[in-house]
């Protein structure tokens, strides 16, 4: 290069990619990856030294300022999205803002309390674990069975169980029984009132509660249903899971406490409804009522109710998975009415066929799972692959990092995980009764279906309606049936003229119910969670992840929304130690009842501080 060319000083940066480069991206993109070809060189004075180190600097400043830059964009190779406005659904979730490391923050486990009580693991002597063998026992053997055709207390005798069952708890706690001021709510509602010295301090509530479903096909059973056997590892019968052992526990817990004059500060409530299994109407719904009159709305500090998927062990941790939220519930009924006639004279179609045509066309357009920012379940997801990544799939860090689809991630998870998981993100459609026809020569003048609907968070009881409207309408139109939609106050269900109509109706709409906190920073929740990690790191040597997960059905806990926003649904047990509710065989593990008891014992007394 001659001197002339040397003086007119030149930089050249040279490109060489696949693509050409538009732009500082391209520069960088070539500069890191392999398949493109990048290089640069100076053609400059030498004598021109300052020059020559400006150029240099330069270059060199503004490559390292815009590779920072984009970090944002590439990280590892991962897309990273900043959701700061997603609402909250586990402990600390990131929704996909930063790195795995920043995911599913562990509240403190709890230290040891220093109250001069004596310490939970007391429990697992011998001596109180065949106390709550024969207190157990005793709670099976009543035959609390409510139904759903029960009649009002006092005039169904079906009732009279329950006030057996209250006796035998009054012997089995004498000093609950004689120290403890216990309402009956509405007849056979129990609600137990601890008082705690400074009125002040919002009270802690635990529920449970008394019935259990029927015993059906009670030969079927290993043993009779309502009379408890132990074989040395679980207790059977009607009951023992569901959930007499968490009732039990429960009193267990207080008649301890107070056998060592416990003089709580914070007043601890304990709510036994009666009829929890038929929907809570006659028991939580009044015990409801009564904690509201008393405490005011969001009275309460926090709600523990059964609930939850228990712990479960993946390696060296556990889960713990209080449900911090429910689904909602919806029944649609169909009713559909048509002209009669002679079965030797049959219409094209059939009142139960048009039926059948609605049932096949909803059952074709189901619901789609879909995995948003706010269920619990995502919590759940980022704590899996931060502690166990090794038993997730392999696409999932990278499609949560992502913010992958919602219902494209919801999909691969369902057909992954299976029907368990799906309706944890997806609404479920179940067509559950169908009545129609009375006579083989008769054909059917009303046909009659029932439609259940778990509607997941993100829907509403609304957009399910409409949903199956939309479905259903236009096949009664192209059979020339009037469409009656009764989900409108306004809608003309017994108009005369009509002759041939769909009527659209439902029963028991429940929204979807609101989602409890689980952020380390909710002083609640990092309680409730640090004393769970307490206890069972104890009792299993593993690290304990607590993090919310959601229920699909409903618990008592539907009536208790007012009073609280910490509502956490956890039966502690570990996965396998409770079988066969609702059906036959239902078991506990006694081990698992004593150690629940633990739990109950160390929330009572760490929830007394004042801090809340």
């Amino acid at each position: 290069m001659g001197s002339s060319a040397m003086t007119q000083c030149a930089c050249a940066i040279r490109i060489k990619s696949r693509g050409s480069a538009r732009g500082v991206k391209d520069v960088i993109s070539a500069f890191f990856w392999p398949s493109h070809e990048f290089s640069f060189s100076f053609c400059m004075d030498s004598s021109n030294y300052r020059l020559r180190a400006f150029v240099f600097v330069f270059v060199s400043v503004f490559l390292i300022v815009t590779f920072l830059s984009l970090q944002g964009t590439f990280s590892g190779g991962r897309q990273v999205f900043d959701t700061e406005g997603a609402k909250n659904s586990g402990p600390d979730i990131s929704k996909g803002k930063g790195d795995v490391s920043s995911w599913c923050s562990l509240p403190s486990k709890l230290a040891e309390l220093k109250d001069g009580l004596d310490p939970s693991t007391k429990f697992e002597q011998s001596s109180s674990v065949q106390r709550q063998l024969e207190r157990l026992s005793q709670a099976v053997r009543v035959a609390t069975v409510s139904y759903d055709d029960n009649g009002d207390v006092g005039i169904d005798d079906r009732w009279l169980p329950f006030f057996h069952f209250h006796d035998v708890l009054g012997d089995l706690f004498p000093l609950v029984r004689d120290h403890v001021k216990v309402d009956s709510v509405n007849e056979l509602g129990l609600l137990y009132t601890v008082e705690g010295s400074d009125p002040n301090l919002k009270p802690i509530m635990f529920t449970a509660h008394q019935d259990v479903v029927p015993a059906a096909s009670p030969d079927k059973w290993s043993h009779p249903p309502f009379e408890p056997y132990y074989d040395g590892r679980f207790v059977w019968g009607r009951g023992a899971a569901d959930c007499k052992n968490n009732l039990i526990g429960l009193l267990s817990v207080v008649e301890d406490l107070l056998s060592q004059d416990w003089k709580p500060k914070r007043t601890v409530l304990l709510a036994f409804g009666y009829d929890e299994e038929t929907g809570g109407e006659r028991g939580a719904a009044y015990i409801a009522t009564e904690v509201e009159r008393r405490y005011g709305k969001n009275g309460i500090a926090m709600v523990m109710d059964e609930g939850g998927m228990g712990l479960e062990t993946v390696g060296d941790y556990a889960y713990a998975l209080p449900a911090v939220a429910e689904k909602g519930y919806l029944d649609i009924i169909l009713t559909l009415e048509v002209n009669g006639g002679h079965s030797s004279r049959p219409s094209e179609h059939s009142g139960i066929g048009i039926m059948s045509e609605m049932i096949c066309a909803m059952e074709q357009n189901p619901f789609k799972p879909r995995l948003t920012q706010s269920n619990p379940f995502r919590g759940f997801l980022e704590c899996q692959v931060r502690y166990t990544p090794n038993k997730v799939e392999d696409w999932l860090e990278r499609a949560l990092l992502k913010g992958e689809d919602e219902v494209s991630i919801g999909t691969k998870l369902a057909e992954a995980r299976g029907k368990e998981v799906r309706f944890l993100m997806q609404t479920s459609q179940a067509v559950d009764i169908i009545n129609g026809g009375e006579k083989a020569n008769q054909l059917p003048e009303s046909v009659r279906t029932l439609i259940n609907y778990r509607i997941a968070p993100h829907d509403s009881i609304e957009a399910v309606k409409q949903h199956v409207e939309g479905i259903v309408s236009p096949i009664a139109k192209k059979h020339g049936i009037a469409v009656v939609d009764s989900f409108n106050a306004d809608s003309p269900v017994d108009e005369p003229t009509i002759e041939e109509r769909l009527i659209l109706s439902s029963h028991e709409d429940l929204t979807p119910s609101p989602i409890s906190p689980t952020s380390i920073s909710d002083p609640v929740w990092s309680i409730f969670s640090g004393v769970v990690r307490h206890v069972f790191e104890d009792i299993m040597g593993k690290t304990i992840i607590p993090v919310g997960d959601i229920m699909t059905g409903n618990t008592d806990t539907k009536h208790y929304w007012n009073l609280t926003k910490n509502i956490y649904r956890f039966t502690p047990a570990r996965l396998g130690a409770r079988l066969n509710m609702h059906t036959i065989d239902e078991r506990v593990e006694l081990k698992a009842h004593v150690e629940g008891m633990r739990l109950y014992y160390d929330l009572m007394r760490a929830f007394q501080r004042d801090d809340l």
